[in-house]
């Protein structure tokens, strides 16, 4: 049926008129739509990887979803222009003018384009059950990738992620499991949020990844290990990342580690040491690494060898803070597995100290530096012992190579491991001097540090350790025993006396010791090994043949002659041949 009008043609109750011309009632046609896409092109483009990681990871296939509506708008608006141009018929009946239609495109056009800038800027995505697999398919791209400017970016974005991300990881399976009565079967799943922040754990934890991390965004390690702490989950696999995070922030002398040193130079930021606290301020956070993989005092010796001093003295230090919260939460008389090693890595930083021998002076060379940062670790590390108000107690006398021990006798172990490595430097005297006393034993017996109870209890360990090596010289001669007794005899002397005064009644004992076991059995050993026997006459210790005695000369300073110093020795004792000749005959 035809309406009455001719531009109108009606079929029963719908009518139908022809599309409206007037280029005033154009609101989002063709060409805007073809400037918007232009537009949104060149921004995606020119965005940082920040926001196209963001927008990459968003729970929902987004990519998907707006290619999809770009495509519909843009043929929609491309027919409604075709259909205007023709004048083609349009249903009047439903009130669905050209600008309501239109308006419809533009505001689908304009909520793709809200939901992108919601996602890029007002609410970034972060790891959750709906985007873990685009998460962590993203995140594996990107650092497959290795670019450093966008690790950089990413490594910074992912600290926003790092609180679920140590929610739902799955927890490492025990180490030594119990025995099950009725085995199980094993069933396959489909991987879920737990297994994606499991694979992610161990996916940040590349070398160069972390190298980022604390070159660029340390906060992302502190966020990571904060969480940790916090939520007290320390059952996940996060050794690796731990490690590598430490090596790095060893290795950049820019880093956290340097950055936080101390207030004097660092301001706020050494007095509160955020980053520092974070990864090495939790004992049980590092006790529990190490136990599963790797704590972050667990470096590879490799490594270590390749550090200067200031490189040691960043590691030490983040001992030392380690070692201060196992003491203030009262786990100090327990056997640490992460303090122990590090307490071992700690002799690397002097394993070459043997080549300071015959060189005239080492003072100001890095293996001096290295051996002064050794020596002054062990320094904090008891002064930190003596100002605790309960601190552990020690146990009995505990020699090399038995267990159990705790932390005075691990430091008593490092002292006396300390005192065979400078044993290695036997000459110049001068430098023989600065080496075993000025650095090492000033360490272990100067009056200043001798006065705390901790102090007085490694003293006594390290007496006893240093005696028992020279006594077992006695029944087995070795090198090892007459280079401790060498580095003794040059730091103590050769006469003892009454007067404690010039050595301090902690070093005076070990004086008398060491003196009287000598006088009675050096000329004895020098019969049964005099190679061994040799190897005792370090620095400016000699041995006078005519007079049977052990000489040490000091500098000569303004007296006419070098003042000497003599130690009377016994002759060996004669073996009984009245006893021997008995048993014989019997």
């Amino acid at each position: 049926m035809r309406g009455r009008m001719t531009n109108e043609i009606c079929y029963w109750l719908f009518c139908f008129v022809p599309a409206s011309t007037n280029l005033a009632t154009k609101i989002f046609g063709f060409s805007e739509f073809l400037a918007a896409v232009a537009l949104l092109a060149v921004v995606y483009t020119i965005a940082d990887v920040r926001y196209k990681f963001r927008i990459a990871v968003t729970p929902g296939p987004l990519y998907a979803t707006t290619f999809i509506l770009i495509a519909v708008i843009g043929l929609q608006t491309l027919l409604t222009e075709i259909w205007v141009a023709e004048g083609w018929l349009v249903p009047k009946t439903i009130g669905l003018t050209r600008s309501t239609w239109q308006g419809i495109f533009g505001l689908l056009f304009l909520g793709t384009f809200l939901t992108w800038m919601y996602y890029a800027f007002i609410r970034p995505p972060v790891f959750g059950r709906r985007n873990a697999l685009r998460f962590a398919r993203e995140l594996y791209r990107y650092i497959l990738r290795g670019n450093d400017d966008e690790l950089k970016v990413i490594a910074n974005e992912l600290a926003r992620s790092a609180k679920p991300l140590i929610k739902y990881c799955r927890r490492l399976p025990p180490r030594f499991p119990e025995e099950e009565t009725s085995p199980k079967q094993a069933t396959k799943k489909k991987a879920g949020a737990e297994d994606y922040a499991h694979d992610i754990l161990l996916l940040i934890a590349n070398r160069k990844f972390c190298r980022q991390i604390v070159g660029a965004s340390p906060v992302t390690a502190q966020a990571f290990f904060e969480e940790m702490t916090s939520a007290k989950k320390f059952d996940i696999p996060m050794g690796q990342f731990a490690r590598n995070i430490s090596s790095e922030a060893v290795a950049q002398k820019g880093s956290f580690l340097y950055d936080e040193a101390e207030g004097y130079s660092s301001g706020l930021l050494g007095y509160l040491k955020p980053v520092s606290k974070a990864v090495y301020g939790n004992y049980l956070l590092v006790e529990a690494l190490a136990n599963n993989v790797a704590s972050p005092l667990d470096i590879h010796f490799e490594e270590q060898w390749a550090w200067d001093a200031r490189q040691w003295g960043a590691y030490c230090r983040a001992t030392l803070m380690t070692l201060k919260d196992c003491l203030n939460k009262g786990y100090g008389s327990q056997n640490s597995y992460a303090l122990n090693r590090a307490m071992h890595d700690i002799e690397s930083a002097y394993h070459d100290l043997y080549k300071l021998n015959d060189t005239p002076d080492g003072f100001g060379s890095d293996i001096y530096d290295r051996l002064s940062v050794a020596a002054n670790f062990i320094k904090d590390a008891i002064d930190l012992l003596d100002k605790q108000p309960n601190p552990p107690k020690p146990l009995r006398r505990i020699r090399e190579g038995t267990y159990p021990k705790n932390i005075y006798d691990h430091l008593a172990l490092l002292i006396f491991k300390l005192c065979f490595a400078a044993s290695t430097v036997n000459s110049p005297p001068e430098t023989c001097w600065t080496i075993h006393h000025n650095v090492v034993w000033s360490t272990i017996f100067t009056r200043i540090n001798g006065n705390g109870a901790a102090w007085k209890i490694v003293q006594f360990k390290v007496r006893r350790l240093l005696y028992d090596e020279i006594a077992r010289l006695a029944e087995f001669p070795n090198y090892k025993g007459s280079r401790i007794l060498g580095f003794c005899l040059n730091v103590l002397g050769m006469k003892t006396g009454s007067n404690k005064e010039n050595y301090g009644k902690d070093a005076y004992a070990l004086a008398k010791a060491v003196h009287s076991w000598t006088r009675k059995h050096y000329l004895s050993m020098r019969e049964k090994n005099a190679d061994v026997a040799e190897s005792v006459l370090i620095g400016s210790v000699s041995f006078d043949e005519a007079g049977g005695r052990l000489v040490k000369t000091y500098l000569k300073g303004l007296n006419r002659e070098s003042p000497k110093t003599y130690l009377e020795l016994e002759p060996p004792a004669a073996p009984d041949v009245t006893g021997t000749a008995d048993t014989a005959m019997n």
